[in-house]
């Protein structure tokens, strides 16, 4: 089951879902989501919890967008080179979906950070591919609150 925290303004477009599970069983874990705009087109915004992968999607058909990031999530790991295996277990743990409010601000951040560049490089390049500018943000270095820097 994959766990998808969603802020208000997302939340409120979903349908109410309930799980037992307080936290998703993907290797990638809970995902973070937010909408954004930019011009007049919407997107949702997700990242993940443990990686800090972030993922792009339209904001067409929001109702649906467990089974989106699903669908983009295999065509993205395989981009980065992720094994076929790895990618279609994460793929099956995710079949099941429930959505709750976000509960962590540091991985809010990150979408926030995510956010900005996602809107910069869309408004740019406004005919740009979803998954260029995903796998174009998979790039940007992200440190978790907590994480240590080394120094050599």
């Amino acid at each position: 089951m994959v766990i998808i925290c969603c802020t208000q303004k997302l939340l409120r477009r979903l349908p109410a879902t309930h799980s037992r599970d307080p936290a998703s069983t993907t290797r990638l874990g809970d995902w973070t989501a937010n909408l954004i705009g930019v011009r007049q087109q919407r997107f949702v915004l997700l990242v993940s919890e443990h990686s800090r992968l972030p993922v792009l999607l339209p904001a067409r058909d929001v109702k649906g967008v467990a089974d989106h990031l699903a669908a983009a999530l295999d065509d993205i790991l395989l981009a980065l080179g992720v094994a076929e295996p790895a990618v279609r277990r994460e793929l099956i743990e995710m079949r099941e979906a429930a959505f709750k409010p976000t509960n962590s601000r540091s991985v809010l951040g990150s979408v926030n950070d995510f956010a900005k560049s996602a809107q910069w490089r869309l408004y740019e390049e406004p005919d740009a591919e979803l998954i260029a500018v995903t796998l174009w943000l998979s790039r940007t270095p992200i440190l978790s609150l907590g994480e240590s820097r080394r120094t050599s």
